[in-house]
């Protein structure tokens, strides 16, 4: 019942903090039989949170640290959603670790059911674009569960969870799911030797996993990857015929830049050196500037002009009305949501959305109630606070897109304004897109 509830709230609160979520094949784990989902994990309960809301109907459960599992309502909660716990030993020491018996029980049983399972590979939660090496613990649990199941139907599925930028409010979020792994292909190895079968199971699915997420090499170029990839990327997708709204698009891209940095490392570290420092003073220039990239771009600023620019700033008036009704009606669940998310996560971004997701589901929940009520009060007929909520939400989804009009209306008179230190720029940005060409 809980779960139901939660993922029906889901429905208004990952779109509205991810502009766009998608999956792809995920078909491959909405099969009738028993399925483990080998993930990998950078973001916290988003991770599996969001995967649950792309699969629904099918019912995914997965493992999660025990030493979050609370006494009282928080172990409630979390056991209503369906997760499992599972200790680490630098968790939940020895002690932990016995309590894994039962885990592995409930997770035998759960498959028994034809159940859907997520396990996270690697075995923490680190926000970066690379797979972490495999926990062992995954391929004894498979195996495990074979020997408990006695079925050949047991598959594993590989998925890779591709962020733009995990804890950044409008950014996107992309599970590339992979083709299903037969267990029983591993079995006769593992019988004869468990230890070697657990090892080249692991072997097996690591590659598997890799290939769908974008795997930086060497964590020196991630700053690399991301800037070459906020000045080349729409325009590449231009020139493939791509589209920027759809994600396998996107991720394609991306994986097109990173596995060119990889090489790279490899071939040209000289150059793409080279690229990480005119890269590092191309951005710092434009954040002194208070400009942004688009503004630069030759291929995307063609509407930068003062006509567009009188027109934009007419829009904003007009629109102003609305978003200030709209800041007026969810201003206080917003700053209360960020305040209290800050407070907990204490720049641990990997909990971010997590959590700014959660509080928001429970504080804007709370707000619209408190408005019905208020309105109900003054206006008995139940029609008029049902009216009055659904245009304080109507304009609060208003007031994110006037917001992004907004800066972007501020950015084109800024550099309209400072021509010099646009066409400064060009001549910089120019250079850099002449190395990057090099690799």
């Amino acid at each position: 019942m809980v779960w139901h509830i939660l993922r029906y709230l889901a429905v208004f609160s990952f779109p509205i903090f991810y502009k766009r979520i998608q999956g792809k094949n995920v078909k491959n784990m909405q099969v009738k039989g028993p399925v483990i989902i080998a993930m990998n994990h950078p973001n916290a309960f988003s991770d599996p949170t969001i995967f649950v809301y792309i699969t629904y109907p099918t019912r995914v459960r997965y493992l999660a640290r025990g030493d979050a599992f609370k006494p009282g309502i928080i172990s409630w909660m979390l056991e209503q959603i369906g997760i499992v716990p599972i200790y680490r030993i630098q968790d939940g020491g020895k002690e932990g670790l016995k309590k894994n018996d039962e885990a592995y029980k409930r997770v035998n049983k759960l498959l028994g059911k034809n159940g859907k399972i997520m396990i996270f590979a690697e075995g923490l939660c680190v926000q970066e674009r690379r797979l972490r090496p495999l926990k062992k613990g995954v391929a004894r649990m498979v195996f495990g569960a074979y020997e408990y199941l006695n079925s050949d139907n047991l598959v594993v599925v590989p998925v890779g969870v591709n962020y733009s930028q995990p804890n950044k409010f409008r950014s996107t979020l992309f599970y590339n799911v992979g083709e299903p792994i037969k267990v029983k292909d591993f079995i006769e190895e593992y019988k004869n030797n468990p230890a070697k079968g657990n090892k080249v199971f692991i072997q097996a699915l690591e590659p598997k996993m890799k290939e769908l997420i974008t795997h930086i090499n060497n964590k020196e170029y991630d700053e690399v990857v991301f800037k070459i990839e906020a000045l080349c990327k729409k325009d590449i997708l231009k020139e493939q015929g791509l589209s920027y709204k759809n994600l396998e698009h996107d991720y394609t891209i991306v994986k097109q830049i990173t596995e060119r940095v990889n090489a790279a490392e490899i071939n040209n570290s000289t150059v793409l050196n080279e690229i990480k420092v005119k890269a590092n003073t191309y951005f710092e220039a434009l954040r002194t500037n208070k400009f942004r990239d688009w503004l630069i771009n030759p291929h995307q600023n063609k509407n930068v002009n003062s006509v567009n620019l009188y027109f934009r700033l007419l829009l904003l008036i007009i629109g102003l009305p609305l978003y200030i009704l709209g800041l007026a009606g969810n201003y206080l669940p917003y700053k209360l949501t960020q305040e209290v998310t800050k407070k907990i996560t204490k720049g641990v971004v990997e909990f971010y959305s997590s959590l700014i997701i959660g509080f928001g589901i429970i504080f804007f929940l709370i707000n619209y109630i408190l408005w019905f009520s208020i309105t109900y009060s003054f206006l008995p007929n139940v029609g008029w606070p049902i009216l009055i909520c659904a245009v304080l939400i109507f304009c609060g989804w208003f007031g994110i897109q006037f917001y992004f009009f907004k800066a972007k209306t501020f950015g084109m008179l800024r550099i309209l304004k400072n021509k010099a230190a646009a066409q400064e720029l060009l001549e910089k940005r120019n250079e850099l897109i002449a190395l990057i060409n090099k690799i």
